[in-house]
């Protein structure tokens, strides 16, 4: 049976800074107009990091049935928390 590796990712797969901001833009407004979101990019930016909880979340349920260690960090806390 072959070996199964992982790598990092290369740097010509990651997006770059500009990509990135690009996305982030779009996300934005999309949010605001088809959801009315009024906030602004800077109230955004103060928000709970909503990717972070929702990973908090599923390796939440996964702890639950034990195949998890416990958290380092409490639920509700988001990455930028940290």
């Amino acid at each position: 049976m072959p070996e199964i590796t992982t790598t990092a990712p290369s740097t010509a797969q990651q997006p770059t800074v500009d990509q990135l901001a690009e996305r982030i833009a779009a996300i934005r407004e999309t949010l605001r107009e088809r959801m009315g979101c009024p906030l602004t990019d800077e109230e955004l930016d103060q928000g709970p990091d909503v990717l972070a909880n929702l990973y908090a979340l599923a390796a939440e349920k996964v702890r639950a049935r034990g195949q998890l260690p416990p958290p380092e960090w409490v639920r509700g806390q988001s990455a930028r928390g940290r």
